[in-house]
């Protein structure tokens, strides 16, 4: 329950970093390509050790969302930032994969 949550709410941010780009302090997005792939890192590694089914179910509807939030930013704000939005929503992918991988007992 408590990854549906957080689910929700990275699915909503990430979303809302597609359509306006959010520059504000502590944000996953405002962070840049590097700052946001070792966030996720950090958390791949909390899922794997510490809590699998909630880092899993919570970036599950992030990596759904990618395709959607790509063409947002594509029209919205360029193709680079596009780009960016495409990796984060990749690398959530990624971490879903990885943490499902290696902990398989938790899904």
């Amino acid at each position: 329950m408590i990854g549906f949550i957080a689910g929700l709410g990275l699915l909503f941010s990430y979303l809302g970093a597609a359509w306006t780009v959010d520059t504000s302090e502590g944000s996953l997005f405002s962070s840049g390509l590097g700052g946001a792939f070792a966030i996720l890192g950090v958390v791949t590694l909390i899922g794997i050790f510490l809590f699998p089914r909630t880092v899993g179910t919570a970036f599950t509807p992030m990596s759904f969302a990618t395709p959607v939030a790509f063409l947002i930013a594509l029209f919205r704000q360029g193709f680079g930032y596009s780009l960016f939005i495409l990796a984060v929503g990749i690398g959530a992918w990624a971490v879903t994969f990885i943490v499902g991988t290696l902990r398989r007992d938790a899904t």
